[in-house]
């Protein structure tokens, strides 16, 4: 199970996420706690910033960094001339 020490020491760097056979980096941008979540080893949300032209659906996806691999369901929250930016929520 993923928890929030696995994300805390990664914000800033990239994590390679395949969709329709190619492999996008997405950004971890921030990591914060949830104080009320009823979550074992507490509840956190993740948020992505990815590129404008290559805009992901809300799916499960395979998150790839370092060898090390997470499957997470994100949720596209918004979107600006820069890229997209996408939710990860462990509640």
């Amino acid at each position: 199970m993923a928890s929030l020490s696995d994300f805390d020491q990664t914000v800033g760097q990239s994590f390679s996420v395949e969709a329709d056979g190619k492999a996008i980096a997405l950004e971890l941008s921030a990591v914060k706690p949830i104080a009320s979540s009823p979550r074992d080893g507490g509840g956190f949300t993740l948020l992505f910033k990815g590129p404008r032209e290559a805009p992901l659906p809300q799916a499960v996806y395979r998150f790839v960094r370092n060898g090390s691999s997470h499957d997470i369901f994100i949720v596209p929250v918004s979107a600006d001339a820069t890229g997209y930016v996408y939710e990860a929520v462990f509640n």
